[in-house]
C-alpha cells in the first residue's frame, strides 16, 4: 500500500492509538536520567497571571468636570522612575510598592496583524507570529519548566477559568510547549487539587504495565511508517513526537511514584465548580491552589488565564460586583460612567493579585519568603479596548532571583514585551541570546 489517507489511518488503528495513556510508538533505548536535584541552589519559581480585554485608560480632557483620567486610569501617575504615585486602580499594591515594578510601553507587535483584539492570550508569554502562518514557539513558563525539569513532581501547572486549549487565535491557555502546541489548562478546583495532592491509584506497578502495552506497538508502527506517503509520514512523525512527550510524562510519574505527596486538607479549599461557588469564591479557590502548589513545592511554574477572550466563565466575573460582563465593560467607555465601571473591575483584579502576593510574602521559604523566590508576572495583552500597545504589566517578587523593584518603567517608545520575557529567562539561568523578537534585556530590572 503506497498511499493511505489520514482518516483511514486513524480509524484503522484507533483501538491502539486512542488509548488514554498511549505513550510511545517507538521504544526508547535508554530512559532519560532524572536531572540531579539542585540542592545547592535556592528554589526559583515563576507565576504568570493573565486577564483579557485590557484596562481602563481614559484620555486626558480639558473639561474640568471630566475626571476619568485622574480617577480611573490604570497606569501610575508620573513620568516613571522611583518618583511615581500608584493610580487608584493599583492602590491595593501600595504595601508592595518597593517590591514590584509597573511597566508601560511594552507590546507584542505581531498581535497588531490580527484583525480582532480578542485573540492574544495564547501568545502572551511568547509573542509568536502565528497570524500569517508563522510557527508558534515555546512560552516562557514552559521554557523555565524545562530548565527546572526534575526538581518537582510537576514541571508546571497550567490553569485557566475556561479549561482546555481553545483554538490557536482564541486560546484558553497561555502555555505553549517546545513544539509549539498549546498546553491544556485545568479549570476545575477538585481536578486541580487531585492533580497536586491526590493518590495515583495505579501506583508504580500500574505505570509499568501501561508502558509494556505501549512498547509492543513499535514494530507495527515502524511497518506502517514505511508504507505512508510523504505527507502522511510527516503528520505521523508529528504525532509520534507528541507520543514521546507522553512517554516522558510516564517516566517522570514512575520516578515520583514512591515519593509521598504533600498532606493537604481538602477542606482548606472550596473544591466545588464555578456554578456552585460563584465568581469571588471560585477565584479564591484558584489562587489558593496556585499558592498551595508553590508552597508545597509540587511545582515551581504556574500559569493562570483568569478569563479567555471568547465565551468562558471568566467573562462573568464582574457580576460579582454588580457589573456587566467583562467584554461588555471594555466596550462601554462611550457611555456615562463607563470608565468608572471598568476601573472598578480593574481594581478588583488587582485585589486578587494583592491577596496572592500577601500569601507568598507571609510564607517562609528557607531564610526568606516564598515571595522572594517567586517571580510573578500579572497583566493583559491589550490596553484600551483591545489596543495592542502599552500592555498593563506588573512584575512582583523574585528578589532571590535577582530582580530589583520599586520603579515605574515607562517606555515612551514602544518596546518588545519579549525583552521582559528574555530578562526573566536570564534570571532563571537560561542561556539564550534572544527570545522571539526581543532586542535586549530590560537592565533596569537588575540594577539599582
Amino acid at each position: 500500500m503506497k498511499v493511505i489517507s489520514r482518516k483511514a489511518f486513524l480509524v484503522g488503528t484507533g483501538a491502539t492509538l486512542a488509548l488514554p495513556f498511549f505513550a510511545s510508538l517507538e521504544k526508547l533505548a535508554v530512559a532519560a536520567p532524572r536531572p540531579a536535584p539542585r540542592a545547592a541552589e535556592k528554589p526559583r519559581r515563576f507565576c504568570a497571571i493573565f486577564f483579557p480585554f485590557g484596562v481602563s485608560v481614559p484620555p486626558k480632557s480639558d473639561d474640568p468636570k471630566n475626571t476619568d483620567y485622574q480617577s480611573h486610569h490604570w497606569f501610575p501617575v508620573g513620568d516613571g522612575g522611583r518618583d511615581y504615585r500608584l493610580s487608584k486602580t493599583l492602590e491595593p499594591l501600595e504595601e508592595f510598592k518597593q517590591d514590584v515594578t509597573i511597566l508601560s510601553g511594552l507590546s507584542h507587535p505581531h498581535y497588531r496583524e490580527i484583525a480582532t483584539g480578542h485573540r492574544n492570550g495564547g501568545l502572551f508569554l511568547n509573542g509568536a507570529n502565528i497570524v500569517r502562518g508563522g510557527a508558534n514557539s515555546v512560552s516562557l513558563d514552559q521554557l523555565i519548566a524545562s530548565h527546572l525539569e526534575g526538581a518537582t513532581r510537576l514541571p508546571s501547572l497550567t490553569l485557566s477559568s475556561g479549561g482546555g486549549v481553545g483554538v490557536p487565535l482564541a486560546a484558553q491557555t497561555i502555555s505553549v510547549d517546545r513544539h509549539g502546541k498549546f498546553v491544556p489548562a485545568l479549570s476545575e478546583p477538585r481536578q486541580i487539587f487531585n492533580r497536586l495532592f491526590g493518590v495515583d491509584e495505579a501506583g508504580p506497578a500500574g505505570l509499568h504495565a501501561r508502558r509494556s502495552v505501549l512498547d509492543v506497538t513499535k514494530e507495527s508502527a515502524d511497518s506502517l511508517l514505511r508504507r505512508l506517503n510523504p505527507e502522511d509520514r510527516r503528520a505521523f512523525e508529528d504525532y509520534r513526537q507528541s507520543i514521546r512527550e507522553l512517554e516522558h510524562d510516564l517516566n517522570r510519574a514512575e520516578e515520583w511514584a514512591a515519593v509521598p505527596r504533600p498532606k493537604v486538607d481538602p477542606a482548606a479549599v472550596n473544591l466545588d465548580g464555578f456554578a456552585k461557588q460563584g465568581a469571588q469564591s471560585y477565584l479564591d479557590s484558584m489562587f489558593e491552589l496556585m499558592y498551595l502548589a508553590l508552597k508545597t513545592d509540587s511545582t515551581r511554574v504556574v500559569t493562570y488565564q483568569m478569563a479567555c477572550e471568547g465565551a468562558c466563565i471568566g467573562d462573568s466575573f464582574p457580576t460579582a460586583l454588580g457589573l456587566p460582563p467583562h467584554h461588555k465593560l471594555s466596550h462601554s467607555t462611550n457611555t456615562e460612567g463607563g470608565y468608572a465601571r471598568w476601573a472598578q473591575y480593574d481594581r478588583f483584579l488587582v485585589e486578587q493579585l494583592q491577596k496572592f502576593l500577601i500569601k507568598l510574602r507571609n510564607t517562609p521559604d528557607g531564610d526568606s519568603t516564598l515571595f522572594d523566590s517567586t517571580v510573578t508576572l500579572f497583566g493583559s495583552g491589550t490596553s484600551d479596548t483591545h489596543i495592542h500597545k502599552n500592555y498593563p504589566l506588573v512584575l512582583a517578587g523574585g528578589g532571590n532571583v535577582g530582580l530589583k523593584h520599586g520603579r515605574y518603567l515607562k517606555y515612551r517608545e514602544e518596546r518588545p514585551m519579549n525583552d521582559l520575557l528574555l530578562s526573566i529567562a536570564h534570571r532563571f539561568g537560561i542561556d539564550r541570546g534572544s527570545f522571539g523578537d526581543s532586542s535586549g534585556e530590560v537592565h533596569e530590572l537588575t540594577h539599582v
